[in-house]
């Protein structure tokens, strides 16, 4: 009797462990998504590629009136990056101010959007493969697994106390490392002052604007409809934006892809294509394709593998009918 009582038992722990780890994930992720939109901090963060090493100080502060941030370098030519709320603001030492008024918001540290990460049409497979300590934290360990080669996986160090992303890994479908960002000294839950979102460099008289999505001065105009699609799409990619821009000689479309994670942006520049030979640059992580196509300048640019830009920049059809399928 005993015996049947413990295989009962085992077997019931075993079931629980089982839905607990299943759960954890979501949770983990969960509570990393809540630290990074609602947790102010400060630290010092060093971002390396395959030829680079780029060490910076981060001022994050969220508040009643949004995310404010600072982010300025600590080693190379004086540079900092501002955030309020939506706008972006690139600074150089001895160059003009780069004004960014972004209508998709953009963060130093990522958010995963669990729906399309754990939903049954995902095209990646999440899971929980340790523990570790950056920054002189504990964390978790949690893994992102593509499902094919049109994607980067992931791996996160989450902050075992609040869920506040540590270390962030980014491989490429073979396993090499692409690029990776983790702090070397955090404080969570600090209290920033306005002075210290200030910038050090910023000269009002050498500012110029760049906006994006003010329709209103006829600049970029959001749209539903595309003029143009890839003919072939990995899974998973969906068309999230679209906006046409540009003066009378100078017009462009813009589609913006994602699956929920991933994204790439397709540029086409109409009637602009003299002189354009097929190319592609690689920049960490980020891929950019060049090419033509009937006459038209065409640039693909995302945080993908080379063969996805690639297959997109050469599959690009005017619409006529429906013509996006993808790919399986």
């Amino acid at each position: 009797m005993r015996l049947h009582s413990f295989i009962a038992a085992t077997v019931l722990w075993a079931c629980c462990a089982g839905q607990v780890l299943a759960e954890s994930v979501e949770q983990w992720l969960v509570r990393m998504d809540h630290a990074v939109a609602s947790i102010s901090y400060r630290g010092t963060l060093v971002s390396t590629g395959s030829d680079r090493i780029d060490t910076m100080r981060v001022l994050h502060r969220v508040d009643d009136g949004g995310v404010r941030e600072r982010i300025y370098a600590l080693d190379g030519p004086p540079r900092e990056v501002l955030r309020d709320r939506d706008q972006v603001r690139c600074l150089v030492s001895g160059q003009a101010s780069l004004i960014v008024d972004n209508p998709f918001p953009t963060s130093l540290l990522p958010r995963i959007p669990l729906k399309e990460i754990l939903g049954p049409d995902s095209v990646y497979r999440v899971r929980l493969i340790g523990t570790g300590r950056v920054a002189a934290r504990n964390a978790r360990i949690v893994e992102i697994l593509p499902l094919d080669q049109y994607r980067y996986g992931r791996r996160l160090w989450l902050d075992k106390d609040t869920g506040m992303l540590l270390r962030s890994v980014v491989f490429a479908p073979d396993g090499a490392i692409v690029e990776k960002l983790s702090f070397v000294e955090i404080e969570i839950g600090a209290s920033i002052s306005d002075a210290e979102l200030e910038s050090d460099l910023e000269n009002p008289s050498q500012v110029t604007r760049y906006q994006i999505g003010n329709a209103g001065e006829g600049e970029f105009a959001s749209s539903k409809t595309p003029l143009w699609l890839p003919e072939s799409l990995p899974k998973g990619f969906r068309l999230t934006s679209v906006g046409h821009g540009g003066s009378d000689d100078q017009r462009y479309e813009h589609l913006l892809f994602s699956d929920g994670l991933s994204s790439f942006s397709i540029y086409i520049e109409f009637e602009r294509s003299a002189g354009i030979s097929e190319r592609i640059e690689s920049r960490g992580a980020m891929h950019i394709y060049t090419g033509s196509i009937d006459g038209n300048l065409v640039t693909v640019v995302g945080e993908v593998p080379a063969p996805t830009v690639r297959l997109i920049g050469r599959h690009l059809r005017r619409l006529q009918v429906p013509i996006l399928r993808h790919l399986d």
